[in-house]
């Protein structure tokens, strides 16, 4: 791998690392839409996997509801792992354009849907019949086009969650849809030694940037920070779009 990819791929880590410092989330999401600058995703999600895994292992476990939320959560983890290794097979399948047209309307609607403080509203009784959607959906999304987690993001919004309890909620889902996406990854020869090399190399400034956006969280206003950051991604989701179309 080249060096100036090398410095892109650290960047996008190391930019990913400051967003999910600051609000908890969003290191996949903005490191992978980094990285498909100069990377095709085949070559890109597998960098993801060391980084999501070691970013979110204390999250999952930092709190008292993780037995809570793996009894209300654990059919949606199973479908999010039937969906994962339908997305990586699709993945080595498909052509890449149509995944750079797929990920930029996701980065494209996940940044309006954040501008313009949709929300939704859900109930618990919700859980039992839409979970499992969610679920099958993010992991499909994360086999994909590597942004593990946006619809389980919005459907947790949607449910009303306290802050402690949809953070510790999202560290259990990362935390498995990316050992599941190792594994579907592995299966297909996704994950080879130089890859597994690079992705461990992201793992430092994915914590880099984490350190440098839990400081950021005290010196920027986070509402400035999220409109700042949801205009850039808006961009570099257009610019996607226009990558796979021409």
């Amino acid at each position: 791998m080249e060096l100036y990819v090398l410095v892109t791929v650290g960047i996008a880590f190391f930019c990913g690392g400051i967003v999910k410092g600051i609000t908890g989330m969003g290191l996949p999401l903005t490191s992978i839409a980094l990285m498909s600058v100069v990377l095709d995703l085949q070559v890109a999600i597998p960098l993801l996997v060391i980084p999501i895994i070691a970013t979110n292992i204390l999250q999952a476990f930092q709190g008292e509801h993780f037995k809570e939320l793996m009894r209300k959560f654990w059919f949606m983890l199973l479908t999010a792992a039937v969906g994962v290794f339908a997305g990586t097979y699709a993945l080595y399948r498909i052509d890449s354009s149509y995944l750079l047209i797929a990920l930029g309307v996701i980065v494209v609607l996940y940044s309006i849907n954040n501008l313009g403080s949709v929300r939704l509203n859900c109930s618990e009784k919700s859980i039992p019949v839409l979970s499992p959607i969610v679920g099958f959906l993010s992991g499909l999304l994360a086999g994909t086009t590597g942004s593990i987690g946006i619809p389980v993001v919005i459907y947790f919004q949607a449910l009303g969650m306290t802050k402690n309890l949809f953070v510790q909620a999202l560290g259990i889902q990362f935390l498995f849809t990316g050992t599941i996406l190792t594994l579907s990854l592995i299966r297909e020869g996704g994950l080879a030694i130089e890859n597994t090399a690079i992705s461990a190399f992201a793992l430092l400034p994915s914590v880099l940037g984490m350190l440098a956006g839990k400081t950021l969280r005290d010196k920027v206003s986070e509402d400035r920070f999220r409109t700042w950051l949801y205009v850039l991604l808006l961009l570099i989701g257009l610019n996607l779009i226009r990558k796979g179309l021409f």
